[in-house]
């Protein structure tokens, strides 16, 4: 049972976020995703009002009259958000930790699920699969994955990406749109998982990061520790060379990230702690628009 001030929370997060959920395409947002299960109904002449997009010029040609393909009506769409829980996802240097930041995406995407009446769930993972939520509709089942997303502790720090991808290509059936939140992406590591998943799935990468991850100020010597296993270093930051090292190493991983993801079909979202968590799955969504109207 969660405290007066817990379920607080939960009503502040989910005000916060529902605000967020309006600036993405809302009302919309179905038609972006891949494989949502609109299905071909017929071919019927072309009126004015109708949708140009729609119009089928082979047919249109033979005819000599204009027409259109006629689709049903999208089934429901399922989301889940597979979101890292390990000790890495607590850092932050600004007003957010990543996890922070983290779950306000998911508790948006969420959100924006249960606005369009579609199925939402959760899959919390470290090195393992910590908690599993099924898909499911409806604003009270919303507001219980936004209290988990929050509030749940893990039992592990270490990350294993291959983890819930191997749990959800075994358990989910349906075809399912997959965000895969991280901040410890190694691809050399589940090439093989993510192959299946983005076989089954609409699989979306939602890779976070600090700001201070993408540029280490000069404040001297300072001890990290790692969030992960303990381990505790010496770092001399006004060392510039080992920094620009570090931040070379770090771009050629994510140049890696981003052509696997490209030659396998899976859509990328760079999402920076602190900052706005709707502009780049608004930015998502104009691509895949954009993709969608040039292949018609």
């Amino acid at each position: 049972m969660l405290s007066k001030e817990l379920l607080k929370e939960v009503g502040r997060i989910e005000i916060r976020t529902r605000q967020l959920v309006d600036s993405l395409y809302s009302g919309s947002y179905k038609s972006i995703f891949k494989g949502q299960g609109i299905e071909f109904a017929g071919i019927r002449q072309y009126y004015r009002g109708d949708d140009f997009r729609s119009i089928d010029w082979k047919v249109s040609a033979r005819s000599g009259n204009l027409h259109i393909r006629e689709h049903t009506e999208e089934r429901e769409l399922q989301i889940i958000i597979a979101l890292d829980l390990s000790g890495s996802m607590a850092f932050g240097s600004a007003a957010k930790e990543k996890r922070e930041s983290a779950v306000e995406f998911a508790a948006v995407m969420a959100l924006a699920a249960e606005r369009n009446n579609d199925r939402a769930g959760i899959c919390l993972f470290t090195d393992r699969v910590e908690k599993f939520v099924p898909p499911a509709k409806g604003k009270s089942h919303v507001l219980r994955l936004i209290r988990d997303l929050s509030f749940f502790i893990p039992e592990h720090k270490q990350t294993n990406l291959g983890a819930p991808l191997d749990f959800l290509n075994s358990t989910i059936n349906r075809r399912s749109v997959i965000f895969l939140v991280s901040d410890g992406i190694d691809i050399g590591n589940i090439e093989r998982q993510l192959k299946v998943t983005a076989a089954k799935h609409d699989l979306i990468i939602v890779n976070v990061r600090d700001p201070r991850e993408q540029n280490i100020p000069d404040v001297g010597m300072i001890e990290i520790e790692n969030p992960e296993t303990g381990e505790e270093v010496v770092f001399d930051t006004s060392n510039r060379k080992i920094v620009e090292s570090i931040l070379q190493e770090q771009k050629k991983r994510d140049e890696q990230l981003e052509k696997t993801c490209k030659n396998m079909g899976i859509d990328l979202i760079h999402l920076v702690a602190g900052q706005s968590v709707a502009q780049p799955v608004v930015r998502l969504f104009a691509q895949r628009s954009s993709n969608s109207f040039q292949k018609k």
